[in-house]
């Protein structure tokens, strides 16, 4: 479920139909002469919704970047010029990481 709403929400169309829903919502609420908490329900329900997709996107981009990552350390492992030390090096240290890269530019 929240891969088709991720979907829904990255779709390119997903801006046009908000944008009218959002013309539609006040164009109706001046026209019925609501009072001043429509708009204020409004601004509630967007922010509860923003936050919603934010959790929603944040927990598919971390899920595809473990994929990725998954993916990445697999091609060393299988790689004969790569070294085995590249596998998890996301996980160490600034200053870790780039001694290793300053390491591998020396030796190259």
């Amino acid at each position: 479920m929240s891969e088709t709403a991720v979907m829904l929400a990255g779709h390119h169309l997903m801006l046009a139909g908000v944008v009218i829903a959002i013309a539609v919502w006040c164009a109706f609420g001046i026209a019925m002469g609501l009072p001043q908490e429509w708009f204020l329900l409004s601004n509630a329900v967007g922010t509860i919704t923003t936050l919603f997709l934010l959790l929603l996107m944040q927990h598919s981009q971390n899920r595809d970047t473990q994929a990725l990552q998954a993916k990445v350390d697999e091609l060393i492992r299988s790689s004969d010029a790569a070294g085995n030390h590249w596998i998890g090096v996301e996980q160490h240290e600034v200053h870790v990481l780039e001694a290793m890269i300053g390491d591998r530019r020396a030796d190259g």
